[in-house]
């Protein structure tokens, strides 16, 4: 299933809110910061990965960027599921796609894409949740995240001040390579209805995330992934 949400861009501007602390536009921040030209998963090469560390230590971690994503999630992604009670990822993923760089981050690369779906190795999502992506720089046909439509993979294509939707069992991923002058950068999430959490379909298999190991029954509950709404 496949959704776009509008939402208010002026009230949640996420892109200024990490430019600002670039001091850089995001499609450029290849200009400024020393990318390598490889690595192999989206905690990056080592460069990146300090990168990455920066952004949510100074950032997603505040309080004041906190306060922003609880109320972003009351207007917009809560009202999605007809403002039933929901969990949703507690921060936000922070992504760089840097311009002229390689990242694979799947085992098996499929017509140049990292094609996957999220309940695959090494992160196991469950099946019962959904995904949003927030683009915030503007993306090409080089750097974009697509999808599965039917039997071909399609660009998400979406404005800034927009949320593509997709359940978890829709493949996606983008290019291998990001043959693009611009670096794309991205939010993405997960939520779900409460009602739809379903321990029974967790299990003890080891999810890896940011290079610690978790069981799967236990990290995907509200003591370490999800907030409560």
């Amino acid at each position: 299933m496949i959704n776009i949400i509008e939402f208010d861009n002026e009230k949640y501007n996420f892109e200024v809110i990490f430019s600002n602390f670039f001091g850089e536009k995001l499609c450029t921040l290849h200009k400024k910061y020393k990318f390598e030209p490889e690595f192999l998963d989206m905690t990056g090469g080592k460069d990146e990965y300090e990168i990455i560390k920066k952004v949510y230590k100074k950032i997603i971690l505040s309080k004041t960027f906190h306060a922003l994503w609880i109320n972003f999630i009351k207007d917009f992604i809560k009202p999605y599921f007809k403002n039933e009670k929901i969990l949703f990822q507690k921060t936000p993923s922070f992504r760089i796609f840097p311009s002229n760089h390689s990242v694979q981050y799947v085992e098996k690369i499929t017509d140049g894409f990292n094609k996957h779906i999220d309940s695959d190795s090494p992160y196991y999502h469950p099946k019962f949740e959904s995904n949003f992506w927030i683009p915030l720089t503007e993306c090409d046909h080089n750097n974009d995240l697509y999808y599965q439509d039917k039997d071909w993979f399609k660009r998400v294509d979406i404005d800034k001040n927009k949320i593509f939707v997709f359940n978890s069992q829709v493949y996606h991923g983008n290019k291998v390579k990001n043959n693009s002058f611009n670096t794309r950068c991205s939010l993405d999430f997960k939520a779900l209805k409460k009602s739809d959490y379903d321990l029974n379909e967790l299990t003890d298999k080891i999810v890896l995330k940011r290079g610690k190991r978790f069981k799967q029954n236990e990290w995907y509950s509200t003591k370490y992934y999800y907030e409560e709404m």
